[in-house]
Parts: structure tokens; sequence; C-alpha cells
């Protein structure tokens, strides 16, 4: 092959016929030419220019300097956040390489509360429940969210009078994206270590709080009915949820799905966690005996406890302080005896509201001898239930009883300072837990480092009075600095007064339950329903009935509630 055909061939031209004409020769030479001169710049331009990547159209180099062809540049991976100022700060943090920004605009993702996103995707959701919270030592129930509105808005008094909101700056920030600018002398800022003290420094103000920050100092209200402290609680109609939600564009989710997933670990679903709670129902002073067990006999296992039955079933650890043994033989005797023992069958009574904690610092379990109170520490064991305050000899008598409820541990010790001298535990005799207050109040110390909620009971002196002298309560509040957290007296026949040592409640009494004393002091009763959560005790509700029958505790109607109310917690003066 010629020079002239190898050419041609190079440049794509080339027949298989062989070229003879010299003019033809040369006009094909110039074409083959300008073609090889075209090839030749069309190479040039692509060494020297750069494609742009949106349109695809070459750039020139002006400079002239050969350069590689410049690789495909993705668009920036999205790295900024914005929290709302309604967000906790807790709730605040670096994540990954997500960059923090105050400028919603230029935010990849966006947490903020429900409402103020939607028109883009959601990655997660997150709910805080709030609680309306009074001084623990107030009769009041509930309020109305229109009521509270209005508070908030305008100031309008509630039906009771209260005119003010307390709550700490981060709260008032969140509940002003919700509800709007409040009027500023309805609400009052309060730090979240100092809220308690100033509400209880009030008359006419209410407190508003996230759920973590519910103390036993600060009574719960219902609102329209439904409070957080209630199990199972309903959240639909609750007017004091908010929801908040991690929003951003698809593509935002496909490039940051470990950022949002570290999201989702580092804040909580939910501050509310029923999966977190223990409910511990505690009762005063039971006796199946004397005219009670004569009910039961006449009208069955259920009638007793019928009417508030529901208070026991949803609760986890229900207690009693059953101050008398089940024993065979065991017979009707009149009102006025002061020799006590049950029916073995009438423990059914018990089971039927689900006890499973029982007390036995009580006086008169060894009142036909410690035979009967041994058999009935057995029927105890055989039914699974926690015993505590009493026990086959002195050493086992004085053993807390310890339990573990949805991750919460929970331990019950007690003790009889006062006697009959037969009715206490020795090495050889089965009764109650004489106090030996140095090695209790040791006890109670080494369980709260232990981790424990403890529960402290005295079956204390008897005595016809809403409230003990201070020389009276001096064990009670000793037990409170030792590490307790709930103190009880477990003695009373009459419902008596309450007092605080910090967050350490104490109920000096909580009257009679199933016992047939029919006099007006001794009709009147109080249940504790304690809420352990996530590890501490955070809250009591008081419920209130009266002894109908000589056995059957009927729930008070609100008038005779408000008024039982009132009277305690003017005895017990806590303020």
């Amino acid at each position: 092959m010629d020079v002239d055909a190898r050419v041609a061939y190079n440049s794509g031209y080339l027949t298989s016929r062989k070229i003879d004409n010299p003019l033809m020769q040369n006009h094909k030479r110039i074409i083959i030419a300008l073609c090889f001169t075209l090839i030749l710049a069309s190479c040039s331009t692509a060494l020297n220019g750069v494609a742009a990547p949106s349109t695809g159209r070459l750039e020139t180099n002006p400079a002239g300097v050969s350069a590689s062809a410049t690789p495909f540049q993705p668009e920036k991976k999205p790295e900024n956040i914005y929290f709302s100022s309604s967000v906790p700060q807790e709730w605040i943090q670096k994540v990954g390489n997500l960059k923090i920004t105050q400028d919603e605009s230029d935010a990849d993702l966006i947490l903020d509360l429900a409402g103020r996103s939607d028109n883009l995707p959601s990655f997660a959701s997150f709910q805080r429940v709030y609680a309306v919270g009074a001084p623990f030592d107030t009769a009041m129930d509930g309020i109305s969210l229109l009521e509270l509105r209005a508070i908030w808005s305008v100031g309008t008094p509630s039906i009771l009078g209260y005119t003010k909101l307390m709550m700490t700056e981060a709260t008032q920030k969140m509940m002003t994206i919700l509800w709007g600018q409040p009027l500023q002398t309805a609400v009052t800022i309060a730090s979240q270590q100092d809220l308690a003290a100033e509400l209880w420094k009030n008359t006419d103000t209410l407190a508003i709080v996230p759920f973590e920050d519910i103390e036993p100092r600060i009574k719960v209200l219902k609102v329209d009915g439904i409070s957080p402290i209630d199990r199972p609680m309903d959240l639909e109609n609750y007017g004091l949820v908010a929801h908040y939600y991690l929003t951003g564009s698809e593509e935002t989710a496909k490039l940051l799905q470990p950022e949002i997933e570290q999201l989702k670990a580092l804040i909580p679903a939910t501050n509310r966690d029923e999966s977190k709670m223990t409910v511990v129902m505690m009762t005063g002073t039971t006796a199946l005996a004397r005219v009670t067990l004569k009910k039961i006999e006449l009208n069955g296992y259920e009638y007793p406890i019928d009417q508030v039955k529901d208070w026991f079933l949803s609760a986890d650890l229900r207690h009693v302080s059953n101050e008398v043994s089940f024993m065979e033989g065991c017979e009707y005797t009149d009102a006025f005896t002061m020799q006590f023992c049950s029916k073995p069958d009438q423990i059914k009574v018990l089971e039927n509201i689900g006890v499973n904690v029982v007390e036995s610092t009580g006086n008169h379990m060894n009142d036909y001898g410690w035979k009967p109170f041994a058999s009935t520490l057995q029927m105890y064991k055989d039914l699974g239930w926690l015993n505590f305050g009493g026990g086959i000899n002195e050493e086992a008598a004085l053993q807390p009883a310890t339990t573990e409820v949805n991750g919460n541990k929970i331990a019950f010790i007690g003790c009889n300072p006062v006697g009959f001298e037969t009715a206490w535990a020795t090495e050889s005799r089965a009764g109650a837990a004489k106090c030996d207050y140095e090695w209790m109040n040791q006890k109670i110390t080494e369980l709260k480092s232990q981790g424990y909620v403890v529960i402290t009971t005295f079956q204390a002196w008897e005595i016809d009075r809403q409230m003990y002298d201070e020389y009276y309560r001096k064990v009670f509040k000793d037990a409170a600095n030792a590490g307790a957290d709930i103190v009880q007296g477990s003695q009373a026949h009459v419902p008596m007064g309450f007092e605080f040592v910090n967050n350490s409640l104490i109920h000096y009494g909580l009257g009679n339950f199933l016992f047939d004393q029919m006099e007006p002091h001794n009709i009147r009763e109080f249940y504790d329903r304690h809420i352990i959560y996530n590890g501490k005790y955070i809250s009591t509700e008081l419920l209130t009935a009266t002894l109908t029958d000589w056995s059957r505790p009927v729930p008070m109607n609100d008038k005779q509630r408000q008024s039982f109310l009132e009277e305690l917690f003017t005895a017990s003066n806590m303020r």
C-alpha cells in the first residue's frame, strides 16, 4: 500500500479500489488532508477542554494548556440540621458530621413541632407528655384544658380561682409555639430545681412540667379527666402532648441515613414510657375477723372488695397490712373481742384483689399462739407473695422484701416499735419484727445505695388523732433521712396526715382497709397509689373510700372526698 492509500485508510476513506487518476489523486489528497486536519483539531480540543457537568458543553482552556479531562463532580452531601427553639436542650447535640445551623432555610434536616414542616417527608417522630401540677396538699383533683388556655391567653381565673401558670423557660417556649403568646402576667418562669419550692409559696398558681420533671411534692392533676400517671393513659384525648418530627427531602434521607439513625437512638421516642412505670398500691389495717369474717361468709369473697377492686388490679404491687393469722377452726366472734383470727378460705378475698405484698408488723398475729402465724407465712410463700415486717423468727422478721418490676428495684422494710410483747418474733418464735432503729436505718441506706426505691412502714403508736406530735414523728423522719422514699404508718385505725422530708413522703396513717370498726372517725380510708418511674419515686395519688356494712369500702363521692382531703391537709400543716 502506497503512502496516499495509508493516509486514506487511516482517515477512514480508503476503498478497496486502486487510485490511478493523477487529478483525482490530487483532489483526494486535498480532501484527505482537510479531513486529517479536522480530526487533529478535534483531538486537540478534547484534550484541552472540560465538559460542563450540567449541560455537557465543552469549555475551552483559554490558556491553551493541555490537561486531562476532569471527572464528574457529584452534588455536595447535605450536612446541616436545624433544631427549633421548642426542642429540649438535651436533644440538641452534634451527630456524626451534621452541623447545627440557626437558619431553617439552610437546613437539610429539621427537628420541629408537628405542623411546622408538614410539606416535607418525616423520618422520625418524638413525643413529650406534660403534666399540670399543684402543691401536694391541694384538694382539687383536675382542671379542663379550656381553663388552662384561658389562664394562659387572657388570665381568666379557673373555676377554683387559679390565675397563673408556672414553668421553666424551655416549657414556656414550647407552649408559646403551640398556644401563641401568653398574657405576660399569667406566666411565671422558674428553674427546674426551684419550681416545686416556688409553687408551694403560691395559692393561685399551677405548674406545667414535662413528665420526667414530676416530683413527689407536686400533685398531678387530671386534665379533662386524664392524668399522665394513669396507666393505661388515654394519650389520644390528652391535651398536653407535644409531637416533634424530623423532616427533610427524600434525597436527604438517602444520603444521611446513618445520621438519622443516630438521632433516633439518641433522642427518646417518648418521655413517658409505660414499660418503665411501676404502680404500688399501699393500704392500712386489714383484719378479716369478727364481723368482717361473718359478712364474707354471708355475701361471698367478692363482696368486701368489689367497689375498690379496679384500684388494685391496675397496680403492679398490691400491699395489705394483714394483722391477723389464718387459722383452722376460726369462727365468728362479736365486734368487741380483742382476740382475732381469720378463716383460711377467706384469703381468697385478698387473692381476688391480686395482693402480692403482705406486711406482718401487726400486733395480733400471735393471738392464738405463734403456730397459726407460722402456717400463715407458709400460705403467703406458697402463693408467691412477698412478706416483710414479720417472720418465722427474729432474724427473718427483720429482713426486707425486694423485687424488680418493669426495671424498677423496690424494697419493703418494716417493724413494730410498740408491741404486745407476745407479738414480737424471737429466736425461736414467729412474730412481728421488733424495731432496731440503728440496724434498720443502716439497712435502708444500704438498699438505697443498691438502687432500690425503699418503702418503710411502722406499726407505730395507735392514737385517735390526725397528726403525731414531734416526738412520735422522729422515727419516721429518721427513716426518710436514711434514704427511705416512702414512709408509712400502718398502725392507724383513723386516717392521719402527711409530711415531706426533702422528696420523701411520710404518711403517718392510712386508716383501716378491711376491718369492722364502724365509728365515724374509723370509716374513712386512704389508699396510696405510688408511681415509680425509671428507677425513681415520682408521685403519689391519694385514693379515698368509706367503709360500709362493717366490711365493704366504697369510693367517696366528690363532695366527701374534697371535705376529707381539706381536713387532713389542714391537720398536716405542710406549708
